[in-house]
């Protein structure tokens, strides 16, 4: 298509069909003049030393609307024509484009100056004396022209990006002055989506301070984000549980109250004691632990004013003390709540962190591997061998995949779509629909029901845990990256808790957050040898 000439980079241009080699020729050879050149006759440098245009689908998409608009340099050839010095990348984007004519300055001073064209082109594209817009920069750019009236529209097609890019662009250009200064302050290369999370949390300090220490630290920042944003949820769901109980009457304090025992650790009259059968008890209280929201944990805040025992109560009928002590046998006093045996806290937070990346690795599939036009090659031998070995999570999961939700959910269409695009799809694109099936089965193994085990060693999957590594260690070499549990299930060993986001996303629990039975200062039995032993775990 013919660039529009409002395209071109000076209001002054002239146009390409009034200019010629000679009529170019000026008597003063540091003059430069700006003209419109017809593509055709424009030869590249036959010493150009840019060794790859990087002519990418965002900058092609660019040129295509809003034509070239920095100027190329060029100069007159020996034999007639224009030679271009620097602009090459943009000469071979107008030509894949079919623009008509670009800007161009002209340097007829260059003509026989063949070691300064090198030198142009040295000063044009290196590093060190060209500065480029900082991913912030560019942002701030976008966010810039879009107040001053340009349409996401306008914006997505004049620069190439995607719809989605251009969001996250302008939520990043929105970002506030403090969070803008501490980003920048990193000194780290960090990604659009690394900063489209920055601007999700912007104004939640404590958000951002965890994110901010993250992108320090290294750590797979979308994967602690999804942690905040578990965490928010589940606040959430807290908050009304805990509302719910307070509108029931029921008393709710922020940890164990001197006295009180765990409701778990005690009977009446030879019975064990339950929610149910406690609630008409005027000692009938709850609090909740830190790392359990969703569930109260039922205390009695005086046992023996209310007639019961311990559970381990072997001498005196005298109920125990109450207090949060474990007794030993043959003495009176409360025990740690069975139901909260040493491996609890880990299997909790475990369960969260493996659903966390079960909903960040489903963002990731859909969004950077279904939507490519081809596969590598790891792909296709992945597939091969998968399809060879027929792995358990295939075998019971491969024939009904296309028709699960999960699939749609994944890779964007439903069967029929995929089987409408399979005649006239690049053997590249064949490679990423043929995976469709088999990643739906693993992911339905994986993080649907039992599958949601798969982290743990003491627990069936219908994925066991050697197939799961090499499918996310599949995942991982295509661009993936893995959290802290995933790598834990890829590297075959057990998961003992994510400590590097625990101390970047949570102080540590107050003393009086200890589990019961476990004095303060000891060992957490959740990091023992066995704590995700079957008898341990739940």
């Amino acid at each position: 298509m013919n660039a529009p000439t409002e395209h071109s980079a000076a209001a002054d241009v002239q146009p390409a069909e009034a200019v010629s080699p000679e009529m170019a020729a000026d008597p003063q050879p540091e003059t430069r003049s700006r003209l419109m050149i017809p593509v055709g006759d424009l030869i590249a440098h036959h010493g150009n030393v840019r060794e790859d245009l990087n002519l990418t689908e965002e900058f092609l998409a660019s040129v295509a609307v809003e034509g070239v608009r920095i100027p190329l340099l060029i100069t007159t050839a020996p034999g007639g024509g224009w030679r271009v010095i620097e602009g090459h990348r943009r000469l071979a984007a107008a030509l894949q484009t079919n623009l008509a004519a670009v800007p161009c300055d002209i340097d007829p001073s260059r003509a026989n100056d063949e070691a300064g064209q090198y030198v142009d082109m040295l000063l044009a594209n290196s590093d060190s004396y060209r500065a480029n817009y900082t991913i912030l920069e560019e942002t701030a750019a976008l966010f810039a022209a879009h107040e001053a009236g340009a349409s996401r529209t306008r914006l997505r097609k004049a620069t190439g990006r995607t719809p989605a890019q251009v969001k996250a662009a302008l939520a990043v250009g929105g970002l506030s002055a403090g969070t803008r200064a501490r980003a920048a302050e990193l000194g780290q290369e960090m990604t659009l989506e690394d900063l489209a999370l920055l601007a999700e949390f912007d104004g939640n300090q404590d958000a951002t301070d965890r994110l901010l220490s993250c992108i320090d630290y290294g750590y797979p920042l979308e994967h602690a984000a999804q942690r905040i944003r578990q965490d928010r949820v589940e606040a959430a769901e807290h908050a009304r549980i805990r509302a719910d109980l307070e509108a029931a009457g029921i008393t709710i304090t922020d940890q164990l109250p001197d006295g009180a025992a765990w409701l778990d650790s005690l009977t009446h009259d030879g019975a064990d004691l339950t929610p149910d059968t406690h609630a008409a008890c005027r000692g009938h209280s709850a609090t909740f632990r830190s790392w359990n929201l969703l569930h109260p944990a039922w205390y009695c805040t005086s046992p023996a004013d209310h007639g019961h025992a311990s559970r381990w109560q072997l001498g005196s009928p005298t109920a125990g003390t109450g207090s949060d002590t474990a007794s030993t046998p043959g003495t009176t006093g409360s025990q740690p709540d069975p139901a909260q045996d040493p491996g609890r806290r880990l299997v909790i937070t475990g369960n969260k962190a493996w659903q966390a990346a079960a909903d960040v690795r489903h963002r990731w599939i859909t969004t950077n591997l279904f939507p490519r036009k081809s596969a590598p090659r790891e792909a296709s031998v992945f597939l091969a061998r998968q399809l060879l070995a027929m792995p358990s999570a295939l075998t019971s999961g491969l024939s009904a995949a296309t028709t699960r939700a999960l699939f749609t959910q994944l890779t964007g269409h439903d069967q029929a779509r995929w089987l409408d695009s399979t005649d006239t799809a690049q053997p590249g694109r064949l490679v990423i629909i043929m995976l469709a099936p088999v990643i739906t089965a693993y992911e339905e193994a994986l993080s649907v029901g039992e599958g949601r085990n798969t982290w743990r060693t003491d627990r069936y999957s219908p994925c066991p845990r050697a197939d799961a590594g090499t499918y996310l260690a599949f995942l991982a070499s295509l661009g993936y990256q893995l959290s802290a549990i995933e790598q834990a299930v890829v590297d075959g060993i057990s998961w003992r808790g994510d400590t590097t986001l625990a101390s970047l996303l949570a102080p540590e629990p107050p003393e009086d957050d200890a589990e019961p039975g476990r004095d303060v200062g000891k060992a957490d039995p959740a990091s023992d040898e066995d704590a995700d032993s079957p008898a341990q775990a739940s």
